[in-house]
């Protein structure tokens, strides 16, 4: 794994789906399910450790009962014009 302090150029794209904002309760994004600490050192994870956050995530999702992250209207129609 990766440092925190170091930038690394990384082709596993972000889980953001733009809708930022931290649960009070669990204190997980509500749109992508990371972590505070996740979000601030995505850009300097490497692929293997960001492939380890994204299976977290579907761990998260499962345990929570929700069965995929939400989608975005932005994210709909990028995926429409496919």
């Amino acid at each position: 794994m990766t440092s925190p302090s170091s930038p690394v150029a990384a082709t596993v794209a972000s889980p953001c789906v733009g809708v930022c904002s931290i649960d009070r309760e669990t204190r997980f994004c509500l749109g992508c399910w990371r972590s505070m600490e996740e979000i601030a050192h995505w850009s300097r994870y490497d692929d293997p450790r960001r492939l380890e956050v994204l299976e977290t995530l579907r761990q998260r999702q499962t345990e929570a009962g929700v069965n995929r992250r939400r989608t975005t209207k932005r994210r709909r129609m990028a995926e429409s014009s496919e």
